[in-house]
C-alpha cells in the first residue's frame, strides 16, 4: 500500500473504552521530560528526588514505621550480643588471673619448701639450731634446739620428699570415665577398708591399709602387708608393736597381731569391737590372672589413710610382667599408688577382689588373691605359712624375652604355659638334671600357667601333707632331717639343639625360710627437732628418684 494512503481506523469495544475511561487519570509529563528520563535512566543516572516503585505507589507511613521498628530491634540484637561477647571476655580474663594467682602462691610455697630443705642439708647431725625450731618461730630467749637427722642421705642424693604423700595416689576424678557399677562396687569395698598404723613407744614405724575379711564373736580380721610390724633394718617382728585401726567412720580401734609371714609380706590384725563389722573375701578364681586368655584386665586399687572418709583409689590395668621385688608369685598392675595404699585391695570391674597391693615408685605389685587365701588357710590349721624349698628361682614364660624365646622354638616349638627356670640354688636342685632355661609345666601332674598358680599348687601340697600327718600322729612334728615331700616336674629340657620332655624328682627336707624374700621400701629421712632434751617435733621424708 502507499504511503500517501490513509490508515483505516482501529476499532475498539465499548467495554474496554468504558474501562479506559473509567481508570483513575495519570499525571500528565511533557514528551521532552519524559525523553530526558529515559535517557538518564539508560545512562544509570536516577533523580535524586525519585524512588523506584514496582508498584507504582508512594510507601505508606505504616510501611515505613515497621522497617523501622525492625531496623531498631536488628541493632538491639547486635549490641545484645556485642554485650554478652565482652562479658565473656572478662570472665575468661578473670579465671586466667585467679589461676595465675594460685600459681604465684604454690610457686612461693614451693620456695620456701626448698628453702627448708637447704638448711636441712647444711645443718649437721646433732649440731645446735639457734635460728629457731623447725616451724620457724622464734624460741624463748636462751633456749637449746637441737636438730637429729636418722638415715641421712649422702651428698647430691635429690630433693627431699615428704614419705607419705598421697599426691601420687590417683584423682579424685580417677573412676568418672567408668561405669556407675564400678564406683558402686569401690564404695561397698571401701567400707571393709581400713586405715593402720604401728607405733613402738611413741615412735611411729608404719602406716598403710588393710582389708576386713571376717567378722567372728566380736572380732574383725583385717589382712594387710606385713611391713606394718617389721623391724625397719631387718625382716623381724617388732616387739609389742601398738596398732590403730581406723574405720571407714572415723573411729579408731586398737588391733593385735595375730599372724605374719614375711616371705609372703602378709600379716593378719585381730581387732576387738562389738559393733558388727562389714568384710570381704577374697576371690578364690586363678583365671584373671591367665594372660593366655582374652579377657578385661581393668582393675581398680583403693587405700584409706587414717583420717575420717579418707578414700584413696587408682584406675589401671594388669601387666603381663614380673615385679621387680623377689617373690615369684607377685603380678604388676599400672596403678599407681602411695605408701598409704601398701595392704590395701586390688579390686576388678567386676567387685571382686583379685589382690593385695605393695608399693613401688614405678609399678604397684600385687599379691593374687588365691594366694593370700592359701595363707590364710595356713594360719589357720598350721598357725604359719609352710612352703616347700626346692631350691628353684622361676618366672612365667611369658615374661622371657624374644630372643630367649627365639632361639628356643630354633630347638622345637617351645610350651605355651608354664615357668622358665632363673637359678638354681639348693642342693637338691643341683643334683636334678633340671638346669637354667628348662621350661617347667606340670608337678605332680598338676599342670599351671605361670609362677603364680605353681606357687598356690606347691602351698595347697604343703597344707595337705600336714593334715595328712597330723591325722596319723597329732604330737609328730616334721623332721627337718628327712625328706618331707618329694616334687615330682615335668621339664621340657634343651640340650645341644634338641627339645626334650623328661620327668625330674626333687626331695624337699626343710620349708622355705620365711625371710627369703626381700620387700624393699624406701628408708625413711627422720627428722627429729629437740628442745631442752624433748623431741618436740618429727617428719619423715624420703629422697626423690
Amino acid at each position: 500500500m502507499a504511503d500517501t494512503e490513509d490508515r483505516e481506523p482501529t476499532f475498539v469495544p465499548q467495554s474496554l473504552s468504558n474501562a479506559v475511561d473509567a481508570s483513575p487519570k495519570r499525571r500528565e509529563m511533557p514528551v521532552e521530560s519524559t525523553i530526558q528520563s529515559s535517557e538518564d535512566y539508560l545512562c544509570g543516572q536516577v533523580p535524586n528526588n525519585t524512588r523506584y516503585n514496582l508498584r507504582g505507589r508512594d510507601v505508606d507511613l505504616a510501611t515505613q514505621l515497621r522497617r523501622e521498628e525492625h531496623k531498631m530491634d536488628r541493632e538491639k540484637c547486635f549490641e545484645t550480643k556485642r554485650l554478652r561477647k565482652e562479658q565473656k571476655m572478662r570472665e575468661d580474663r578473670e579465671c586466667v588471673d585467679k589461676a595465675l594467682r594460685a600459681r604465684a602462691v604454690l610457686d612461693a610455697q614451693y620456695k620456701a619448701w626448698k628453702e627448708e630443705q637447704r638448711k636441712l642439708r647444711l645443718s649437721k647431725q646433732g649440731g645446735d639450731n639457734n635460728d629457731g625450731d623447725f616451724s620457724g618461730n622464734k624460741g624463748e630467749k636462751g633456749s637449746v634446739y637441737t636438730r637429729e637427722i636418722i638415715n641421712k642421705p649422702p651428698e647430691g642424693s635429690g630433693d627431699w620428699l615428704p614419705y607419705e604423700s598421697d599426691d601420687e595416689f590417683g584423682t579424685e576424678f580417677e573412676l568418672k570415665h567408668t561405669s556407675w557399677e564400678v564406683e558402686k562396687f569401690t564404695l561397698e569395698l571401701a567400707r571393709c577398708m581400713v586405715g593402720l598404723e604401728s607405733f613402738t613407744g611413741d615412735t611411729k614405724i608404719f602406716s598403710c591399709s588393710g582389708t576386713i575379711v571376717e567378722y567372728v564373736d566380736d572380732t574383725g580380721y583385717v589382712v594387710t602387708s606385713a611391713s606394718l610390724v617389721r623391724c625397719p633394718d631387718r625382716d623381724e617382728q617388732i616387739d609389742k608393736p601398738k596398732i590403730n585401726v581406723w574405720l571407714a567412720s572415723g573411729q579408731k580401734l586398737e588391733g593385735f597381731v595375730s599372724n605374719v609371714d614375711f616371705y609372703y609380706n602378709i600379716c593378719v590384725i585381730k581387732v576387738p569391737c562389738t559393733v558388727h563389722l562389714p568384710s570381704k573375701s577374697f576371690c578364690p578364681n586363678t583365671g584373671f590372672f591367665n594372660f593366655y586368655e582374652n579377657h578385661t584386665r581393668d582393675v581398680v586399687a583403693l587405700g584409706r589413710s587414717c583420717e575420717p572418709c579418707s578414700l584413696k583409689v587408682a584406675s589401671g590395668k594388669l601387666i603381663p610382667r614380673r615385679s621387680r621385688f623377689d617373690c615369684e608369685e607377685l603380678l604388676v598392675s599400672s596403678c599407681k599408688i602411695s605408701k598409704r595404699g601398701v595392704g590395701g585391695p586390688l579390686m576388678d570391674f567386676d567387685g571382686n577382689v583379685i589382690g593385695m597391693n605393695f608399693y613401688d615408685k614405678k609399678e604397684t605389685p600385687f599379691l593374687p588373691s588365691f594366694i593370700v587365701l592359701k595363707c590364710l588357710q595356713h594360719f589357720d590349721i598350721v598357725g604359719k605359712v609352710i612352703r616347700p624349698l626346692h631350691g628353684l628361682r622361676v618366672k612365667t614364660l611369658y615374661e622371657a624375652n624374644l630372643s630367649l624365646l627365639e632361639k628356643k622354638l630354633q630347638s622345637g616349638i617351645p610350651e605355651r604355659c608354664g615357668v622358665i627356670v632363673v637359678k638354681v640354688q639348693e642342693p637338691s636342685a643341683e643334683l636334678s638334671e633340671i638346669k637354667v632355661g628348662d621350661i617347667i609345666t606340670h608337678v605332680d601332674g598338676v599342670p599351671f600357667s605361670n609362677a603364680a598358680e605353681l606357687g598356690g599348687i606347691l602351698l595347697d601340697m604343703c597344707g595337705k601333707l600336714w593334715l595328712d600327718r597330723q591325722k596319723m600322729n597329732p604330737s609328730d612334728v616334721f623332721n627337718q632331717t628327712a625328706a618331707l615331700m618329694s616334687l615330682k616336674f615335668r621339664v621340657r629340657t634343651y640340650r645341644d639343639a634338641k627339645s626334650e620332655v623328661i620327668t625330674q624328682i626333687i626331695n624337699v627336707n626343710k620349708f622355705t625360710p620365711s625371710g627369703l624374700n626381700k620387700w624393699p621400701l624406701p628408708r625413711p629421712i627422720i627428722v627429729r627437732q629437740y628442745e631442752h632434751g624433748k623431741v618436740i617435733r618429727e617428719e619423715w621424708y624420703m629422697t626423690g628418684v
